[in-house]
């Protein structure tokens, strides 16, 4: 049930499941060609932050389940209470939002977790001032140590930029793990589409439902990404941003736009895929109508002397006839091999080898 019905606008409540007892790490980095250096601690009762205006300041607090952490940081730097609202809530969709003194970003973060083909979707927002950087995490664990080792050992462009090409570094980080979870959904569909075109089993008809899941919350979140990065061109962003990184974030937009594109594809073979699923089945089920078809052709003439001569009357001739018996087998006989000589002559295939396939399968499900 959502937390937020009856609610007043405005109201700073997490919408997640991490405990408000649990300590929130906090970072501040701040650094330029020259220099660079870290600050990390814990936030507890009071919230100090000292901004070097020189310096490129990227204050990252690791957990947004303390709402007087968020509280105390909204007023800190006179953040809009609607947008302490979006930040707390973790199921809030990927949007770009503008205000007087910063841009307001957030989208999910995905990676992989220690479960198997299960992923794990963290909401990351980033307000943007003029001098400042500020992201929110649901937790401590993210994607951005490469960049980090970037700031701290002075490699590439991130050292000479300002906060608004280390926000274009950290989205574009963010948009290349997409394409690392969109290659392992194609290894899962690719695997999964050879066991069902080979030998579908209950099992893989579950594994495609939780697949189907999981595309339509990765499309989800991956989606809004459009309408976002279509704003990069506005003025008032690239006031922020900067002018000078707008190669980057045409860049950026191409890439989400790939990345929209892989998903919409991987989605639709989704869809295939179960219906691939179904379609074997079926044509499993028509060769096993098949066989059985053949057999019961070849059984009812059979069954139909057997009964002739199981019939209990007085007089019947073939009784007392010497050779009765053997005639009568080898009547049966020449049906056998005469229908299963015609059933192949009109493409019907071996009955045997497709009835003693069937029966290995059917023995090895069991």
């Amino acid at each position: 049930m959502n937390k937020k019905v009856g609610l007043q606008p405005g109201t700073l409540l997490y919408t997640g499941d991490r405990q408000s007892t649990i300590e929130i790490p906090i970072t501040h980095y701040t650094y330029n060609h020259e220099s660079f250096k870290k600050n990390s601690f814990i936030f507890r009762d009071n919230l100090f932050i000292e901004l070097h205006p020189s310096h490129v300041n990227w204050l990252n607090i690791g957990g947004i389940h303390n709402t007087e952490l968020i509280k105390k940081v909204g007023e800190a730097f006179n953040i809009d209470s609607l947008i302490l609202e979006d930040l707390l809530n973790n199921s809030q969709r990927p949007k770009l939002e503008i205000r007087d003194d910063y841009i307001f970003i957030t989208l999910k973060m995905i990676s992989h977790s220690n479960k198997k083909n299960k992923y794990e979707y963290e909401q990351i927002s980033f307000i943007l001032f003029s001098n400042l950087l500020i992201t929110f995490q649901e937790n401590p664990f993210d994607v951005f140590d490469s960049i980090r080792c970037r700031i701290e050992k002075r490699s590439g462009r991130l050292r000479t930029k300002k906060e608004g090409y280390l926000t274009y570094s950290l989205i574009d980080r963010i948009v290349d793990n997409y394409f690392v979870i969109i290659e392992d959904l194609e290894e899962r569909i690719d695997d999964l589409e050879d066991k069902v075109t080979t030998e579908p089993k209950k099992e893989d008809f579950d594994e495609i439902l939780e697949l189907k899941k999981e595309l339509l919350k990765f499309r989800r979140a991956l989606a809004p990404l459009k309408e976002v990065s279509s704003k990069f061109k506005d003025s008032d962003i690239q006031e922020y941003l900067g002018e000078d990184i707008d190669i980057y974030l045409r860049d950026l937009q191409d890439h989400i736009i790939i990345a929209n594109e892989s998903n919409d594809a991987l989605f639709n073979r989704g869809n295939e895929l179960l219906q691939l699923y179904h379609s074997t089945i079926s044509t499993g089920m028509n060769e096993i109508m098949k066989v059985l078809t053949m057999i019961s052709s070849i059984f009812i003439p059979l069954s139909f002397l057997a009964g002739l001569y199981g019939m209990n009357f007085q007089y019947m001739p073939e009784l007392t006839w010497k050779y009765g018996y053997f005639f009568i087998l080898s009547l049966m006989i020449s049906i056998i091999l005469g229908t299963a000589y015609f059933f192949k002559r009109k493409n019907g295939g071996d009955i045997f080898i497709l009835l003693y396939r069937r029966i290995l399968i059917t023995w090895n499900k069991l």
